[in-house]
């Protein structure tokens, strides 16, 4: 099915590209507002409009992520293509079109990357800090190899804040819903000394009552609450008229009850028939658990960075970003995900990085492009312990826990160039390159001690110190052409490279690193403003060879492994479309396909809690307790997902109200490449709509938003952590009225 929708869809657009063309030629004109055009800074060159940019890229404003409210990565994956964002304990988990990593612990790297103003994120639990004063995000689907290096294998999100400016402006923002949510928002700006010295201040906290129920007793607190808050500060200074100066400072609080793997997804039955009364009475209703332990997340991250920014000449630009980040989290979790006191963890990470930017950029008649130098340094400090107790699932004499306390480094650097000559008026021709060296290195310190008696298991502790390099050239190539001045053709070929690592679960020299994977990606698109431009078709499509994937392995109770362990083949094709057909009438949405396979995938390793699952599947080898995944689609990786919207604004009183609708759906997703259905999400569908009303004069509005209002039950990732397969619930329906105040 999935090849017939991708040739149905490259029929399709081929039989569509001569009307399309027709229809620009003949400029009908109708009845209603243009869209809007879209700057971006994608390619790091300057400032170009999206439409012009041969990149498969969704960019959001800030008030188009205010609409559907939008307030962190997490809530991306609604409006944009081939999208997933999942949760491990603190961490984030992206992935996009069916490339990204569960790796998310010291020594490993996120597939895909964030940036904050340039400033790459490090640490995955960093990527999920709130939207403060945000000009707009981009989401560069596919690998950014050359300008953006540092493992974006998957892609990139770009996060851009509003500079200050010489006009005093700002913004407050209340907002009040179900669960008790209570949220403030405000935003400042303004001159401190006229046309030399400007400086913003926003700042944001959230906190609502628990999402999900904890049935354990009265009282007892559940999870998915939040108790969040941030502080954000710029200070923009202009010595001269060819020099910006940009410092910026930021500081993020949680304290929070958070929801992880406690959705058991079969009863669990601790050495005999009967299961566990709580946790297995509430099967299949993600909106309890029974769990009886709370679980609490405490994270702290703040940062500082310099950008300066110099005109050598019309055409010649200097930049340079400096920047360092500390970070930490605490946390707690109740592993079994039951009311037994079976499995608890404890996870404490401290990370600082500190990275240094270079960039030189050319603007020519025929020519523009950049050069750059990228420095990166980062150490990790982990302390894991994860408990085993007794129970009807282990004798008191099996007790055991385990304790790690790795120190993870990181150091990188990188050498770049990326330029796009126009070999005629409307023909460009790109080419790039990167170099990257990274070196790893950990100290790792791992033990397993029996409850029992104190002491620890034969064998440990293991102490062990590893450095490893690893070095890689990426190359982009590239060609984009105008058919007319609002239509335009592009492809390119791509390489990826995620850089190997080491791991803080390894209790052996062999799993104590893991190498690189790369992946090359060829990719094709159209860009269109149709129509006087009110009709933008967008449309990409891609082949992805992507090999040595580094796959993460539950080998034991606390034990992981991360291996090079297989070669995949991705293929897909997106659909992005936004009409204003008539006046005040805005319509959009995107249309993805996605074909996904492990070419080569012969020894998964199976976890303990799957094997019951896959026992009589010809595929499984219970002796080495592997399975052979060849051929089956890869984790996070949808066949479709659909996402639309519509809004429709009018007159009302001194002002302008507003209806919006939208609508999601995503098709049955895996969790492990056995393909278990245990270990899958199937379909489902999400349901949002606003109305609010904003004033002509004075600055006032006010907006009505209700997300998931069909209150659909689904899971956003599964895994193998705790007795039986669990998995981690999406938000139920929520409501809330937001009133805002700019100036």
């Amino acid at each position: 099915m999935a090849h017939q929708g991708m040739r149905g869809a490259v029929c399709a657009l081929a039989l569509l590209m001569p009307t399309l063309v027709q229809a620009q030629e003949t400029q009908v004109a109708q009845a209603g507002d243009v869209l809007d055009e879209i700057i971006v800074t994608a390619t790091k060159a300057g400032e170009t409009t999206m439409q012009r940019t041969p990149l498969a890229i969704s960019a959001f404003s800030a008030d188009k992520l205010d609409s559907s409210l939008v307030l962190n990565v997490k809530d991306l994956v609604a409006v944009t293509p081939n999208l997933s964002v999942a949760q491990v304990t603190a961490s984030a988990v992206i992935y996009m079109r069916g490339i990204g990593s569960s790796n998310v612990f010291g020594g490993s790297d996120p597939s895909v990357t964030t940036q904050i103003d340039g400033v790459y994120i490090a640490r995955a639990f960093g990527q999920f800090q709130d939207f403060v004063d945000i000009q707009r995000v981009e989401v560069l689907r596919g690998p950014q190899g050359t300008l953006y290096g540092r493992n974006a294998v998957g892609g990139t999100i770009n996060i851009i804040s509003k500079k200050p400016s010489d006009k005093a402006t700002g913004k407050l923002q209340l907002t009040v819903g179900d669960y008790e949510r209570r949220q403030a928002q405000f935003y400042v700006s303004g001159p401190l000394v006229e046309e030399k010295l400007q400086a913003s201040l926003s700042g944001t906290y959230i906190r609502h009552d628990d999402y999900i129920d904890n049935i354990v007793a009265t009282g007892q607190p559940g999870t998915n609450n939040a108790n969040r808050g941030g502080l954000r500060g710029q200070v923009r200074f202009l010595p001269a008229d060819n020099v910006e100066m940009i410092t910026r400072f930021d500081y993020s609080r949680s304290d929070e009850r958070f929801d992880s793997y406690s959705h058991l997804l079969v009863p669990f039955r601790p050495g005999g028939a009967n299961p566990t009364p709580l946790a297995s009475g509430i099967v299949g209703d993600y909106s309890k658990v029974a769990l009886d332990s709370p679980q609490t997340n405490d994270t702290k991250l703040w940062g500082v960075a310099q950008e300066v920014n110099i005109d050598l000449t019309d055409a010649l630009a200097v930049k340079s970003l400096t920047a360092f980040r500390k970070s930490r989290y605490n946390l707690f979790v109740d592993s079994d995900g039951t009311e037994l006191l079976a499995q608890t963890s404890n996870q404490n990470e401290w990370s600082r990085q500190f990275s240094q930017e270079l960039n030189l950029t050319g603007n020519f008649d025929r020519f523009n492009g950049v050069l750059g130098l990228f420095y990166f340094h980062d150490k990790t400090s982990t302390l894991l312990q994860s408990t085993n107790y007794a129970s009807p699932v282990l004798p008191p004499a099996n007790a055991f826990y385990i304790r790690t306390e790795p120190d993870s480094f990181t150091t990188s650097f990188a050498a770049f160039a990326q330029g796009t000559y126009k070999l005629t008026d409307d023909l460009g021709f790109t080419a790039g390159l990167r170099f990257t060296q990274d070196t790893k290195r950990i100290e790792q310190n791992f033990d397993r001690v029996s409850l029992a008696t104190g002491s620890s298991t034969p064998g440990f502790p293991f102490v062990y110190e590893l450095k490893r390099k690893f070095d890689a050239v990426t190359p982009k190539f590239g060609l984009d052409y105008q058919v007319t001045s609002d239509i335009m053709l592009y492809a390119s070929a791509t390489r990826g490279f995620k850089s190997g690592g080491t791991s803080i679960f390894a209790n052996n020299a062999t799993d104590l690193s893991f190498a690189p994977e790369t992946i090359w990606a060829y990719e094709g698109g159209i860009k269109s403003d149709l129509l006087d431009r009110r009709l933008r078709f967008n449309t990409s499509l891609f082949h992805y060879d992507y090999k040595d994937l580094q796959v993460q392995s539950l080998i034991a109770p606390g034990v992981v492994a991360i291996r090079n362990a297989a070669n995949a083949r991705v293929r897909g094709v997106e659909f992005e479309l936004t009409a204003r057909p008539v006046s005040g009438l805005e319509l959009g949405g995107n249309l993805s396909f996605l074909d996904t396979k492990y070419r080569a995938f012969p020894t998964s390793s199976v976890p303990n809690q799957l094997v019951n699952f896959v026992a009589t599947d010809p595929r499984f080898n219970a002796a080495s307790r592997t399975f052979d995944a060849t051929g089956n689609r890869l984790n996070a990786a949808p066949k479709s997902s659909l996402s639309t919207y519509g809004q429709y604004n009018f007159d009302v009183g001194p002002g302008t109200a507003f209806i919006r609708g939208e609508y999601f759906r995503q098709s049955k997703v895996y969790y492990d490449a056995s393909n278990a259905d245990i270990f899958s999400q199937k379909a489902y569908d999400l349901i949002n709509a606003s109305v609010g009303w904003n004033s002509d004069e004075g600055g006032w509005g006010v907006q009505v938003v209700g997300k998931n209002l069909a209150d659909e039950q689904y899971l956003i990732t599964v895994a193998a952590n705790g007795l039986v397969p669990a998995g981690l619930a999406g938000a139920p329906r929520t409501f809330v009225l937001q009133v805002s105040k700019s100036w």
